[in-house]
């Protein structure tokens, strides 16, 4: 949790939106590709031919 300057915890919160909706635009095209659906699946989330893991470092991809 964040427990700086007010003012710095909304420039962040907004920087986050702005990740999430490109994150969300970017799953819009990829079952746009017609390969199948981008689902969340047990602290995951699965594509048609990827698998995204949260892990101790950050995010990951498996192809």
């Amino acid at each position: 949790m964040y427990t700086g300057r007010p003012e710095d915890q909304r420039r962040k919160e907004q920087k986050a939106a702005e990740m999430a909706a490109e994150i969300a635009e970017l799953m819009t095209r990829i079952d746009a590709l017609g390969l199948g659906q981008c689902l969340p699946a047990q602290g995951r989330i699965a594509g048609p031919c990827f698998d995204i893991r949260r892990t101790e470092r950050g995010w990951t991809v498996r192809a």
